[in-house]
């Protein structure tokens, strides 16, 4: 079943950007006042989809981009009632104001609007910065500016899994794709040439440091301003392996579930742990998956590896891995430029939205039974998927907003899904 609604929202006034060094964050004044495409998101039956439109743009930066490779790059805040969007697109892309693609938004539900919360590295002028010392490195080789914040350049290629939120110190975090140490990132760096004179004078300057372990990136809420700092392990740590990321309040901690390892981070400790979880680990170059709270374990589809058994398991508990070899209509292989998945606690089952492949649609797990569902087809009039949408989960209103966009394109469009009332 297909709603349609025309939402007719006032813009932000909270455009402000990490570099303006407010004494409080942009985000200071949310949650906002519910408008009233609200009431309709709660009205919608089971298996509705309904399209909010074109959120409004944030009134200096415009409007979010589309992130291939990224169906979780939307994290909610539920704190703030909305939910961060990052991670790049298109390989080496600049925006047409000269930014890279490394930009922080929010996107604010009550508002059904973006707000610029960082927007990105300007390639204009990042070599002028580093010569006249705005950009530099601090002792241990991180780049920051000249008030010795920590600046994210080109963290992440993707999105991937690669993010997660402290609803506890409300601090959106997310780790780098090029590991847990310092390094100038050239790969897939967008405005590469035009940096590159900049980029020598910092790789000049990295000669002889040597490579620490740091915490994970965060941007506080609070304070509007990105933090990372060394942490306190003596020996290296591996977060590799496409991982998905998570913040567990049960444990105050945060794990990095992926293929070459299981990461955990103690923020209390400020030191990362490698698990070395026991049974056979996947082998996938990238997959999608989700925390069950219920059962402390986290799910994994197989991915570009499967062996058609259609999930794997973490335990926490018994820090192992396994093949759960679930019984039904078993999705497709998937990875994150392809699928969302998410664990519902309320009705205690996985939903998973394939958005691409041989039979895309909205799969049901049941860990009780172990067995899928037979997939719901998406409906013939709901959204045109290029690839996976940056979708999130929002447990106050149940319902699943997808942000649906061409790849590193300002033309995205809300959706929302209710799989059942």
């Amino acid at each position: 079943m297909i709603r349609f609604a025309t939402v007719l929202v006032a813009s932000l006034t909270v455009g402000l950007t990490v570099f303006a060094q407010d004494k409080i964050g942009p985000l200071a004044d949310l949650p906002s006042k519910p408008a009233a495409h609200i009431e309709k998101i709660k009205a919608m039956g089971d298996n509705e989809w309904m399209v909010l439109g074109v959120p409004a743009a944030d009134p200096k930066w415009g409007k979010a981009r589309g992130s291939s490779w990224g169906a979780k790059a939307l994290i909610l805040a539920p704190d703030k009632r909305g939910a961060f969007l990052f991670g790049e697109g298109v390989h080496g892309y600049v925006k047409p104001d000269g930014h890279v693609m490394d930009d922080l938004w929010f996107y604010d539900i009550n508002a059904h609007a973006w707000s610029c919360l960082y927007p990105g590295m300007n390639t204009k002028t990042f070599t002028q910065r580093v010569k006249d010392k705005e950009l530099l490195l601090d002792e241990n080789g991180q780049l920051i500016d000249k008030e010795k914040l920590p600046i994210p350049l080109h963290t992440l290629v993707h999105a991937w899994g690669y993010l997660t939120y402290d609803s506890e110190r409300s601090k959106f975090a997310f780790i780098s794709w090029n590991g847990l140490g310092n390094k100038i990132p050239r790969y897939f760096l967008g405005g590469e040439k035009q940096m590159d004179e900049g980029l020598k004078l910092l790789e000049e300057e990295l000669k002889g440091k040597k490579e620490l372990v740091y915490s994970p990136w965060f941007y506080d809420v609070a304070s509007g301003k990105f933090e990372r700092s060394p942490a306190d392990n003596l020996t290296a740590i591996n977060a590799g392996g496409f991982p998905q990321f998570h913040y567990l309040p049960s444990r105050k901690q945060f794990f990095a579930v992926g293929s070459d390892t299981v990461a955990i981070y103690d923020p209390a400790k400020n030191q990362w742990s490698d698990a070395k979880p026991k049974g056979s680990s996947p082998k996938g170059y990238d997959a999608c998956g989700c925390y069950d709270s219920k059962r402390s374990r986290f799910y994994r589809n197989d991915g570009d590896a499967s062996k058609d058994e259609g999930l794997m398991v973490y335990d926490i508990e018994s820090n192992s891995w396994s093949h759960l070899k679930p019984k039904g209509t078993v999705p497709p292989p998937a990875n994150t430029n392809a699928a969302f998945y998410e664990y519902d606690a309320r009705l205690d089952i996985v939903v998973a939205i394939h958005f691409k492949g041989k039979s895309p649609g909205v799969y049901v797990y049941d860990p009780n039974t172990n067995s899928w569902a037979d997939p719901i087809p998406f409906p013939a009039d709901g959204p045109k998927f290029q690839y996976a949408a940056n979708t999130f989960y929002d447990r106050e209103l149940n319902a699943y907003f997808c942000h649906v966009a061409g790849d590193s394109s300002d033309n995205g469009v809300m959706w929302v899904y209710r799989y059942k009332k």
